[in-house]
């Protein structure tokens, strides 16, 4: 038996989900983008004399509004802007909270109900194999996943979740991007099988869920072209400590093709100088990984360290500009590159990736226009 949403007008649910984003720290753009997308919304609704949401109503509204637009590349983003602003909506309606955050790595997730102490002793044992971002999301989805069950009547304890309970979960995570359902299907039967394993359940459901196929885009990545790259770059004048910084950030990126996370976390145990290699262990995905340390990324990160570094002792190299000086967020790294962009007036469309993975994909385009085996190209960005 699924949980009944109260009856919200849409006007009001608008609202409540807007306060919500401005008490998530959300960036003024961001919620500038999910204004216009519910005055569209609430726009279409008032076309058809509707006063109350309902998921129903939002998948119409994406259905009418943009299956049009199928051959359009623009409208295709649009599609999916909107389906990600819906998405919003569409929790606040269904929980009555927001739970993801746009900076992750601030969000604190609870889990409710009956299946509170399992799902905390599951990701506890998950975490002993699993990279943090893998952790991150199932803690995500279980969160959602468990503040369903909590409003499920007829679930008291764990032992009474059955397989129409998840399938009616699944179904009512529509509203989402396909793959985001396919990455909830995947988690919840995983947590099932550990449910099964360590007899909290004594069926075996977790082969019985609907089935979710995962989408892959067969296109390889596109990121910025040589020339844009080389302009980035040529953009910064090294003179001074946050240039720096930020140019040895960048070539890190752009040569070698380092994650965020990788290269905020780059230690100076990391650089072997005596080979010219780096060493480190991806955040990502926890595998080992060797690169050459190139002559110009080298040099730049000696320039920083000598010449712009703060003074103290961590082990970290990259460090914040000011005070306090402490180890470098991952997601400022979108911010330095859009700096830069802008400086070098580079225009990327609204479609395109613009941060730094796209440096990373810019590496891989480069490589494969030189004729460089896919398969060489994966080991270089140490792809699985």
């Amino acid at each position: 038996m699924e949980p009944t949403p109260n009856v919200v007008k849409l006007d009001e649910l608008i609202e409540m989900t807007l306060s919500a984003l401005q008490e998530l720290e959300y960036s003024r753009r961001s919620i500038q983008v999910y204004r216009q997308s519910f005055s569209y919304f609430l726009k279409y609704a008032n076309l058809n004399e509707i006063t109350h949401y309902s998921t129903e109503l939002a998948l119409t509204f994406l259905e009418d509004k943009h299956t049009i637009f199928s051959g359009d590349i623009s409208k295709k983003s649009m599609y999916a802007v909107r389906k990600r602003t819906l998405s919003k909506l569409d929790e606040m309606y269904k929980y009555g909270i927001i739970t993801s955050k746009q900076t992750f790595s601030k969000k604190r997730y609870q889990f409710h109900g009956a299946l509170k102490s399992s799902i905390q002793k599951y990701v506890a044992y998950k975490s002993e194999s699993l990279s943090y971002s893998r952790i991150k999301s199932i803690k995500l989805y279980l969160e959602r996943f468990s503040q369903y069950i909590a409003d499920t009547k007829d679930i008291k304890t764990v032992e009474d979740l059955q397989l129409r309970h998840v399938a009616d979960f699944i179904e009512y995570c529509s509203i989402y991007t396909h793959n985001t359902v396919y990455g909830i299907r995947t988690s919840i039967k995983h947590y099932l099988i550990y449910l099964q394993s360590n007899e909290y359940i004594k069926y075996n459901i977790s082969n019985k869920l609907p089935r979710v196929v995962k989408r892959r885009d067969q296109s390889f990545p596109k990121g910025f072209t040589q020339s844009q790259t080389q302009a980035l770059l040529q953009s910064l004048t090294n003179s001074n400590p946050l240039e720096r910084r930020d140019y040895a950030i960048l070539l890190l990126a752009a040569r070698l093709g380092l994650r965020s996370s990788d290269i905020t976390n780059l230690k100076f145990s990391n650089i072997d100088w005596e080979t010219n290699e780096i060493h480190i262990v991806q955040q990502k995905t926890k595998n080992a990984l060797i690169l050459p340390l190139l002559s110009d990324v080298g040099e730049a990160i000696i320039n920083y360290v000598k010449n712009g570094r703060p003074d103290i002792e961590d082990p970290h190299i990259f460090l914040r500009a000011a005070k306090p000086y402490h180890k470098m967020n991952s997601g400022s790294l979108y911010n330095i590159v859009d700096k830069y962009l802008k400086r070098a007036n580079i225009k990327i469309p609204n479609n395109k990736r613009r941060g730094p993975h796209a440096l990373r994909h810019s590496l891989a385009t480069l490589l494969l226009e030189n004729n460089i085996p896919i398969t060489t190209i994966k080991e270089i960005l140490a792809h699985k």
